[in-house]
């Protein structure tokens, strides 16, 4: 068994071999220590924007979830938490322009999930979806006229 093992890790197949020993990963509590939402003051053409941050705790709720666009994640929620509602936890939040709110990571300390997807319920098209480590020390998403992105927190830099 070592043998199989050592090979299938020499051939770069590490995380089949740790599956195979039973060391595959395992779902992890969010490591952030705030994550922050600024919006821009011309953010979804001047309009509130639905924000979730959404922790997935089933692989193939992660599969489902993370091909999906905001638009069709924001059309699906109410049927997939009332079909689904151990598979994930959702933090809404509303986020007028101009506006800035930090979350404290206290609010997802005692959660535990295989990844965390944020979705933004823009009015223009697109995915608006991002993934964000559980891992990171915290994010700040940067929401834009027409899309967002994330930027990750540095240990030691301001919060």
């Amino acid at each position: 068994m070592l043998l199989v093992v050592a090979t299938l890790a020499g051939c770069g197949a590490v995380a089949g071999a740790r599956a195979l020993v039973g060391l595959a990963p395992a779902p992890a509590k969010p490591g952030w220590t705030s994550v922050t939402l600024a919006a821009a003051a011309d953010a979804n053409a001047d309009s509130a924007l639905a924000v979730d941050i959404v922790l997935v705790k089933d692989k193939a709720m992660l599969e489902s979830l993370a091909a999906m666009s905001a638009a069709k994640y924001f059309g699906a929620r109410a049927d997939l938490q009332r079909t689904f509602p151990d598979s994930f936890s959702v933090l809404p939040i509303e986020i007028t322009p101009g506006q800035q709110i930090r979350i404290d990571g206290q609010r997802f300390a005692k959660q535990r999930a295989w990844a965390a997807l944020v979705f933004a319920n823009y009015a223009t098209p697109g995915e608006h979806r991002l993934r964000l480590l559980l891992d990171n020390q915290g994010y700040v998403l940067h929401l834009n006229a027409q899309e967002f992105i994330a930027s990750d927190i540095k240990p030691g830099s301001a919060r």
